[in-house]
């Protein structure tokens, strides 16, 4: 056990508890306790899930990724990299190698769309719910929003590049 918080934003107490495992819970003291798995650890690097019921052996929805593993995603052609910047802020700026555009603000709208939709809006068949998707932003604030989105809805294999296009253009 490690710290109890308070949310300005939910009247319930929050307490985060820390397991052998590097994996951080935490326990909504409520009438009825619900766990939810915070962060996992593995050697420093940290897997972000939210909002998802304590299971012990699921796998991470959300895992954060650096330059490196971005890198060899790219390099392998293993996943689908979506930038969610703007097309001006793309214009200005370039594009990750090997990613495609949907804009943060039209990502409800493509992914609840049909496939033939989706296609013809981005030109890119609509990812599978077990497909590896990897999303970008400028600084990995708005990705992780696109990640929890899209877990949401049910996609599973979801990576946040938190460095984002300003981290990719430092490692240049």
């Amino acid at each position: 056990m490690l710290n109890i918080l308070r949310s300005k934003f939910s009247p319930f107490m929050v307490q985060m508890h820390y397991f052998s495992s590097g994996t951080v819970v935490n326990k909504q003291l409520t009438k009825t306790t619900k766990h939810i798995i915070l962060y996992k650890t593995k050697s420093n690097s940290c897997s972000l899930i939210q909002n998802r019921s304590f299971a012990g052996t699921s796998p991470p929805l959300i895992t954060d990724i650096n330059y490196e593993r971005l890198k060899k995603f790219i390099n392998q052609n293993e996943v689908l990299i979506i930038d969610v910047r703007t097309k001006e802020e793309l214009a200005a700026t370039g594009v990750l190698p090997n990613s495609y555009n949907i804009p943060l603000d039209e990502l409800n709208t493509a992914f609840e769309s049909t496939p033939d939709k989706f296609l013809e809006m981005y030109n890119i068949p609509k990812p599978d719910k077990d497909q590896r998707i990897v999303f970008s932003c400028a600084k990995g604030i708005r990705s992780l929003k696109a990640c929890r989105y899209v877990a949401d809805l049910g996609y599973k294999n979801l990576f946040n590049y938190t460095e984002g296009w300003f981290g990719w253009e430092s490692h240049k």
